[in-house]
Parts: C-alpha cells; structure tokens; sequence
C-alpha cells in the first residue's frame, strides 16, 4: 500500500507517508507561481537571448553548487523545510532555458542533500507539477497520431535517460 494512503486513510505514521506530505506541500508554491508567471510572463521569456543566458547560468551553477556542497543528508534525513525550498525552486523552471530538475538538484545540493538523494526527490517532485502543467495546458494540445508518438517517445527516452543518469550519479558527478 502506498505510504500516503496508510497516513491519511488509516493514520499511520510512516517515512513514506510523511514524504508523501512533503512532496504535496512542495508542489504548490512551484505550481502557483509557475501559473501566476504564465500569465503575465510568458511571451517575454521565449526570446532566444534569455533562454540563452538562462541554460548557461544554470550550468555554471550547477557546477559550482555541486562541487562545493557538503553531502550529509540522505533521503530520508531530508526535513519540510529542505523539501519545501526545493519545491519552491522548481518555479524557476517557467524560464525557458531553466532545467526543472536542473533548478531542484541545484537547491538540494545548496541545502547539504547527497546526490542521489536530492535526484529521487526532485524525480518524485516532478510527477505533480508535470502532471499539474499538462492538464492546464491540455486545452492547446492537438490530439493526433504524431502527438500520441511524441508522448510514446518521450517515454521511452525518459526511461533511458534516468538509467544513463543513475549510472552517472553512481560515479558521483552531475
């Protein structure tokens, strides 16, 4: 059963429960801003200068960030607040050019999370507001064959690329 169920249906306390909990008080700062920026921001956010400086300030920060960061707390020692300064990150990804995990695993590291541990919490992090993004843009989606292979693709490479990046964690780089 899920951790989330037994807390909420049958009052158990459990980590994953309380995991639960922290990743939906994490989706909402993340996902009201995100809809507040799209309605007044969008258009000037889509210009190739600042998707440009957007993905490079973002590399170059990660970089640092996870070189210098201590690497103390695992996934499970992780608290509300540190879950909730991550969520709150995730917001920043409405700026084309701006990693959503990207954003998410920077401010894990900042805050002292391990590698691996900050990537399973934004992977989980993303199913929410992701799923959140879609539906609220569902109305622009044009339902054909070539949409349905995109979704199919994408998943597939999705699975590929979290193998190859779990791979690369293990070796203990970003």
């Amino acid at each position: 059963m899920c951790g989330g169920y037994k807390q909420v249906v049958k009052k158990e306390k459990s980590f994953e429960g309380k995991m639960f909990w922290y990743l939906v008080l994490a989706t909402i700062p993340g996902g009201a801003i995100g809809f507040i920026l799209d309605k007044f921001l969008e258009d000037a956010l889509t210009t190739p200068i600042v998707i440009g400086i957007a993905l490079i300030v973002m590399g170059i920060l990660l970089y640092i960030v996870d070189r210098k960061a201590k690497s103390d707390i695992t996934y499970k020692e992780m608290s509300l607040k540190q879950t909730f300064l991550i969520g709150l990150s995730q917001a920043l990804a409405f700026i084309p050019g701006v990693s959503r995990s990207g954003v998410t695993m920077t401010t894990g590291r900042m805050l002292g999370i391990e590698r691996e541990s900050v990537a399973k919490y934004s992977f989980l992090l993303s199913t929410p507001i992701v799923a959140g993004a879609t539906l609220y843009k569902m109305k622009d989606f044009v339902l054909s064959v070539p949409f349905f292979i995109g979704i199919f693709i994408s998943f597939v490479v999705r699975i590929i690329c979290n193998k190859i990046f779990n791979g690369i964690l293990k070796e203990g780089e970003f």
